[in-house]
């Protein structure tokens, strides 16, 4: 192990507990490999024994959506620091999604059989290793628990019926504002095609901001507009509707930011399609009033 990678070893939590011998000798059982941007690490269905430290770049976890495996689904975006594979290194079985580098990378691998071979040799160091893991899979499943609840009260909320997509959008951005961690401001934007603007509908000030950002007069993207807040797009096509900028109190690591990424795309498609069909709904109803209204006369 390189000097290099084990200064990044050493910044990731989960290590930070270890001596570096401890830690220097653990290591002694990975594989150190390199994966050129857009090289499969494995695909999904491919059988699974090994586990995965991204020590360098970024790592794409997708999963397809047909048969052919020419689209796919971004599930996560991860960074330097985090690690991926687990469920294979304590229990072998098939990849339930695609990995691929989304940039160069080094990854140390290392395989479900010399994961319990060092156990067995090294208990006082494999052990706490486990635990580690068994620690990390625990926060995320909770995560996943947090995503899938907020997601299905938006489900829910899509199947009510609104006046307008305004209404949809106050009342939606409501419900997703428990689910962040943290303190978070919310502002909710539509857009006016008749002025061309974005028009500020929803404010959800939960604490002080030194200097409010400001989107006015700039090309508005999807993505991180710094490292707290996050502008999340919801148009359809060429059609665009709105957005809602996300700002917490305090920075976000990249490893945060990756995360909540994914999420923040999944909650603008689902707004974007229940707007679009707000919308559309809102004018056959008005084309139905505009029929009697002729018939009447």
């Amino acid at each position: 192990m390189n000097e290099s990678d084990f200064k990044s070893l050493k910044e990731i939590s989960m290590f930070k507990k270890f001596g570096d011998d401890k830690l220097k000798e653990f290591f002694k059982a990975f594989d150190r490999k390199k994966y050129a941007a857009g090289d499969i690490v494995f695909k999904e269905g491919d059988e699974g024994n090994t586990l995965f430290i991204l020590i360098e770049g970024e790592v794409v976890i997708e999963k397809k959506l047909d048969e052919e495996g020419k689209e796919f689904k971004q599930l996560a975006l991860l960074s330097a620091g985090e690690f991926f594979g687990e469920m294979a290194v304590i229990e072998e079985k098939a990849r339930t999604a695609q990995a691929r580098a989304y940039a160069d990378t080094v990854l140390y691998e290392l395989s479900h059989q010399d994961f319990f071979n060092f156990i067995k040799e090294q208990p006082e160091t494999g052990i706490p290793f486990l635990v580690e893991i068994t620690k990390t899979v625990l926060r995320r499943l909770q995560n996943t628990s947090n995503e899938l609840t907020m997601l299905f009260d938006l489900s829910n909320l899509v199947m009510e019926d609104h006046e307008s997509s305004k209404e949809f959008l106050i009342k939606a951005a409501g419900e997703i504002a428990p689910y962040l961690d943290g303190i978070w401001n919310i502002d909710a934007h539509m857009y006016n095609q008749f002025n061309e603007e974005y028009d500020l509908v929803l404010s959800q000030e939960k604490f002080k901001e030194e200097k409010k950002i400001s989107l006015s007069g700039k090309e508005i993207k999807t993505g991180w507009f710094n490292e707290r807040a996050y502008v999340a797009v919801f148009n359809l096509k060429d059609k665009k509707l709105g957005y809602i900028l996300f700002s917490k109190e305090t920075d976000l690591s990249n490893i945060e930011r990756n995360n909540l990424s994914t999420i923040f795309n999944t909650i603008s498609s689902i707004l974007a399609s229940a707007m679009e069909n707000i919308d559309h709904r809102a004018e056959l109803l008005l084309m139905e009033k505009l029929k009697e209204k002729k018939y009447t006369i």
